[in-house]
């Protein structure tokens, strides 16, 4: 074997066609550089190709627009125009049979600089589908907890369902913890006694010690009655969400305008129907509790260790993740917040100006978090192959049978295009995949 062929094999990939050479260098972070010369001999070809797309789109008198003949138009458009359109043509076409031929999995656009014009040679960095590796990957196991339902688990359910059902009643006593009050109130700055702007509420509705307004305020309308009066200092929090109100000392005035009690229902039938629509014994509903917990820890706890199982993975796993895929992933996740912010009626400019912030200080938080979700998705990738997980068309089709139970019949039609488009379709299958690779893998 020639020395020159050996080297070329050993520092990078060189191939001459009749149009191109061409060398590909592996760069760190899954970078790819390419060095391309592009043959005389093929750069007519580009200017001709160049100038008839000039043509189709010029107007030149005399002439219709696409029939306007070389000549004429090296008269109307400079010839340095025509070049560079034909060199960016090239670059183009170059490149992209290039990505192919290498099988390269580009994920993100080329960076192009133009070396050398004659003949044209130009390098274009890449950024590839990064390989990965998991060292060791059938060897991580997480142990699973035994999900259990206790007793008290049930209560707190029932106690919930009772204070749901809940009804207050006017009493004349004084306030306790648990008691519904309306109250007026409004707060004075500590130094000069005015008035602060924002801290005044008429008929202002909580259930005392439920701690829905600053600490320490609650605790001031125990042993009040109504139509009785405070006042009070409080200080303000440090991590107050108003910031000049932080830590800051202020005398409240407040009125107590009405006093309830709670008066919770009895665990009966008849809340059992109420609450659930069916008629259901006391002992049968708890057992329908009972099993309902179950199932949601068991979920929980499968949750748990699928995230344990991804965590150990991720410290395992080698990757040269490009940054381009971090900074794409950011990007996504900024959308989603956008998303989300108009969703509520709310300019996303708007919302920046309120938050104090901006988009860049957005992707720059989100980095860290964008960079896992990628090394995550590549992970669960590699060991979706390395596992061999296959999803056949009769798990589609039950996993689809599944979907459309949970819907009435009218939106059966809706689904099915839905997969048929192959959006939905896409989903199930990689739901699917990742599913059978838990249960595998986790047992």
């Amino acid at each position: 074997m020639p020395k020159a062929f050996l080297a070329c094999k050993l520092l990078a990939v060189c191939l001459t066609t009749y149009s191109m050479d061409y060398k590909i260098k592996k760069l760190p972070k899954s970078l790819v550089e390419m060095t391309v010369t592009i043959s005389e001999d093929e750069m007519p070809k580009y200017i001709k190709k160049a100038t008839e797309e000039i043509a189709g789109d010029i107007e030149i008198k005399g002439f219709r627009k696409g029939h306007v003949p070389p000549h004429i138009l090296e008269q109307h458009v400079d010839k340095k125009f025509i070049v560079a359109h034909a060199e960016e043509m090239a670059v183009r076409e170059t490149y992209a049979e290039i990505a192919t031929k290498e099988k390269l999995q580009v994920v993100t656009r080329p960076e192009v600089k133009i070396e050398k014009e004659n003949p044209l040679t130009y390098m274009a960095i890449v950024a590839i589908m990064p390989e990965v590796s998991v060292k060791d990957h059938k060897s991580i196991k997480v142990k699973k907890e035994e999900a259990k339902v206790s007793t008290k688990d049930v209560e707190d359910v029932i106690d919930d369902l009772k204070k749901h059902n809940t009804i207050y009643r006017d009493i004349d006593r004084a306030i306790k913890k648990g008691d519904r009050a309306e109250i007026d109130f409004e707060g004075f700055d500590e130094q000069n006694g005015e008035a602060v702007p924002n801290t005044k509420s008429t008929n202002h509705p909580l259930i005392v010690g439920d701690g829905t307004l600053i600490p320490g305020f609650e605790e001031n309308l125990v042993g009040l009655k109504k139509d009785e009066q405070k006042e009070f200092d409080i200080v303000f929090p440090e991590d107050y969400h108003k910031k000049d109100f932080q830590k800051k000392k202020m005398k409240f005035k407040i009125a107590v305008k009405r006093v309830e009690e709670a008066v919770a229902p009895e665990l009966d039938e008849a809340l059992i129907e109420r609450a659930t629509g069916h008629k259901h014994s006391v002992e049968e509903f708890k057992k329908e509790l009972e099993k309902n917990i179950l199932n949601k820890k068991e979920e929980e706890v499968k949750i748990k260790q699928e995230n344990e199982y991804i965590e150990k993975v991720l410290k395992a796993m080698e990757a040269e993740i490009p940054e381009a895929m971090i900074q794409e992933e950011a990007h996504f996740m900024l959308d989603e917040i956008k998303e989300e912010v108009e969703a509520k009626g709310l300019e996303f400019k708007k919302f920046l100006e309120q938050a104090k912030t901006s988009e860049e200080d957005i992707l720059k938080k989100y980095l860290p978090e964008a960079e896992k979700r990628v090394k995550i998705r590549l992970a669960l990738q590699f060991l979706l192959k390395a596992e061999e997980i296959k999803v056949t068309d009769e798990d589609m089709k039950a996993e689809m049978d599944k979907i459309k139970s949970m819907y009435p019949e009218s939106e059966y039609k809706k689904i099915e295009a839905d997969f048929a488009s192959g959006r939905l379709a896409t989903q199930i299958a990689n739901r699917l995949a990742i599913r059978k690779l838990f249960e595998k893998v986790l047992g």
